[in-house]
């Protein structure tokens, strides 16, 4: 079976980085698998995919209009015309469920959030087949979208790596590091992290030079926490260190890692930050609703009060310090409880199994589930 797998971008995420354990597990079960992206952006993942040796093609340069991106994408799929398109993200699931419709190609669309976007409600009945990335995902496409349990499958995007990296070992009288890794979006949150920094050192003096926060990643909304760092005088305490091309070596450094997302889906970050032994401390949303539990693998935040349960949360920490440990080591044993590499294959091989359906002749009359 060929596959064209159609993505948005190149750019640094965590649905882009996942993109070659998907394709090298669908090629262990015989499959071709071609790349396109429809724009780079900032090219973060491109290093991923030509480490991994998987070639992939561009539509272009820069973003263009919708109707010539699709254009070109038409050319591309009529020249090698596939079994699939695989799409994943917005733009490329739009671009790819017209493409399908338009060439009489199956499509098949990651859904990476709990979140209601067009390419999920206008072209739902396009999409033979909706892939989420997590148990939590699969149940908003069918309680919130409405889309038969049938049409709807989960994968989830993350396999635990081996890694050794202790859980904090931290005594509460050193500097704590906290970190986050993603694009710097408004959808992250990050401007009430460094808000939520600020009331801490105003409540608690006594530990206000003891933490440190870190952001490695890049985005549209640098400007915005340089500002924001710079008006709560923290030039000293909050880092943005920009796009890392070596991101556990980041987590390394860390004792506890802060996800405050609008909304996720499988949140491929806090989960190598689980595998990393670091306790985690976020939004309730996505995948994390399940894999961060207060009291057992890390801390939540109020997504209505950000700032205040962050600097209640630190207080508490500072006061135990031991619970670093004890979570770290309880995150990293329910990673390897839940995200085997043995998992994701046997995941892969009931996908490719309905995949194999969809592009099998039907006898007249029926149609492929």
């Amino acid at each position: 079976m060929n596959i064209h797998y159609v993505v948005t971008s190149l750019e640094t995420g965590g649905a882009e980085f996942a993109i070659p354990d998907i394709v090298k597990t669908l090629e262990q079960f015989g499959h071709q698998v071609d790349v396109t992206a429809c724009e780079p952006r900032d090219m973060g993942a491109a290093p991923h995919l030509e480490q991994a040796g998987i070639p992939y093609h561009l539509l272009d340069s820069r973003r263009r209009s919708f109707f010539l991106t699709l254009i070109r994408l038409l050319r591309l799929l009529r020249r090698n015309r596939p079994d699939i398109i695989w799409t994943s993200l917005s733009r490329a699931t739009l671009l790819g469920q017209l493409a399908g419709a338009l060439l009489n190609i199956p499509v098949v669309s990651w859904k990476n959030s709990a979140s209601i976007r067009f390419t999920t409600t206008a072209g739902r009945r396009i999409t033979r087949l909706w892939v989420a990335d997590s148990a939590y995902v699969a149940r908003f496409l069918r309680e919130k979208m409405n889309i038969p349990p049938e049409k709807i499958t989960s994968w989830p995007l993350y396999v635990a790596a081996p890694e050794n990296h202790p859980a904090p070992d931290w005594n509460g009288g050193t500097p704590l590091h906290i970190g986050s890794t993603g694009r710097l979006h408004e959808v992250k949150n990050y401007p009430l992290l460094i808000e939520g920094l600020a009331l801490f050192r105003a409540r608690h003096p006594q530990w206000a030079d003891l933490v440190h926060l870190s952001f490695a990643g890049d985005g549209p909304q640098r400007a915005e926490l340089e500002t924001l760092i710079r008006q709560h005088g923290l030039e000293n305490h909050v880092s943005l260190k920009g796009f890392q091309t070596d991101v556990p070596a980041f987590l390394r450094t860390l004792q506890l890692y802060a996800q405050p997302s609008r909304y996720e889906g499988m949140c491929l970050a806090a989960h190598e930050a689980m595998n990393m032994s670091l306790p985690v401390m976020a939004t309730p949303v996505g995948e994390m609703r399940n894999s961060v539990q207060p009291g057992q693998t890390g801390f939540l935040l109020q997504p209505d009060r950000i700032p205040e349960t962050f600097c209640d949360t630190l207080a508490e920490i500072f006061q135990n310090p031991a619970l670093l440990n004890d979570y770290g080591k309880a995150a990293k044993r329910y990673i390897e409880q839940h995200y085997s590499r043995e998992a994701f294959t046997q995941r892969c091989g009931k996908i490719v199994e309905k995949l194999e359906r969809m592009t099998t002749p039907q006898p007249s009359g029926k149609t492929p589930s």
